[in-house]
């Protein structure tokens, strides 16, 4: 039976987290980072270990644990923390036709500050069945929020991934992902998902890619469905990296670049845009460049077990609030935050929460 959904309807300051949330070192025997490298394989390792079944069973009690520490604090749109994804990019790629894991080859991502071993794409990228419908379902049985399911962007995904198929075409295969995407974007709708996130981070890395087709594979991944759902993306600067910090390296990308993409996001079909602010220390007066849509601001830093006050939350808040009005303004993390502690987490949320509280008596 399909369930029919619409947007949700935002009428004060929400609360959110980006996606991950830390993976508790008595489920997992380690945390963090420190759980995968880079495409998530060691999480997969412990799969082998300890068997399916019981690999399955703690996925569940991560999941939950991460979701009850966002329904103590307060938090209006919740995940399952992706306390199930190796990777947050490889755990759907993984899902799809066309994909090789086996296959992989080095190549220079994120313009030009990493060197990895991805993946290779050997034939069109395509649907091959359900991918996070049982999250979704989990996540919405037990959360006391509004429940969200993240998915990688077009342009993230083609940076994350060689390639032997397309023989350079990258629109093609931004185009061929959205279109394999859009199946599981239905098959959530119909699943009675609100929210879809796409997690596309690669858009500010090359804002006339971004400009020349990423945007327009961004929106493929659910056209025609505009009206049934709240689409975000979550466009971040790049997620901590402490050994680099300590060397100097800068890694991030330009935060300049943020007006071009919030004003072509302004004209898209996109309803929420979710940006770093906290580590950056962003310059709030590119806001009002995303127009009428609803800005999600990471005023969490993700790289610190350092608790921010509800006090220099709040003065944050007000300094976003100079430029939008309540009802366009989602307080979260800058990303995920997979990187922390979970007592930190969950304190974190806890004054993330209170302080959206205190700006909406305001």
């Amino acid at each position: 039976m399909k369930e029919n959904t619409a947007k949700f309807k935002q009428d004060r300051v929400m609360t959110a987290i980006v996606g991950s949330y830390p993976k508790p070192k008595s489920i997992f025997d380690r945390s963090g980072r420190e759980l995968l490298n880079e495409d998530g394989h060691t999480f997969y390792e412990l799969e082998e270990i300890i068997g399916a079944q019981k690999f399955k069973k703690r996925l569940d009690v991560a999941a939950r644990m991460a979701i009850e520490d966002q329904n103590a604090a307060g938090i209006d749109l919740i995940t399952d923390g992706e306390q199930r994804r190796s990777h947050y990019v490889y755990y759907v790629l993984r899902k799809l036709g066309g994909i090789s894991f086996e296959h992989r080859t080095e190549k220079i991502i994120r313009d030009g500050r990493y060197v990895r071993h991805v993946p290779t794409v050997v034939g069109k990228i395509t649907y091959q069945g359900s991918i996070s419908i049982a999250d979704y379902q989990f996540t919405a049985q037990h959360a006391q929020g509004i429940p969200k399911i993240g998915l990688p962007g077009p342009s993230t995904v083609v940076d994350s991934l060689s390639d032997v198929h397309y023989q350079g075409n990258r629109e093609q295969m931004a185009l061929d992902y959205a279109a394999a995407i859009r199946h599981e974007v239905s098959n959530l709708l119909e699943a009675g998902c609100q929210v879809i996130q796409f997690d596309d981070p690669v858009l500010l890395r090359y804002p006339d890619q971004a400009q020349k087709w990423g945007l327009k594979a961004l929106q493929a991944c659910f056209e025609g469905f505009e009206d049934r759902a709240t689409f975000f993306v979550h466009i971040c600067r790049g997620y901590p990296d402490k050994p680099l910090e300590r060397k100097g390296i800068e890694y991030k990308a330009n935060a300049d670049y943020y007006a071009d993409i919030l004003d072509w996001l302004s004209q898209s079909s996109i309803d929420v845009v979710s940006i770093e602010g906290a580590q950056s220390n962003l310059d709030l007066s590119v806001i009002p460049a995303i127009g009428e849509k609803t800005v999600m601001l990471g005023v969490l830093d993700v790289g610190s077990n350092v608790v921010e006050s509800v006090k220099s939350l709040i003065e944050r808040g007000k300094d976003a609030l100079r430029y939008l009005p309540k009802e366009q303004l989602i307080l979260a993390p800058d990303c995920g935050m997979l990187q922390l502690s979970q007592a930190a987490a969950k304190k974190k949320l806890i004054n993330l929460a209170e302080t959206a509280s205190i700006l909406n008596g305001l």
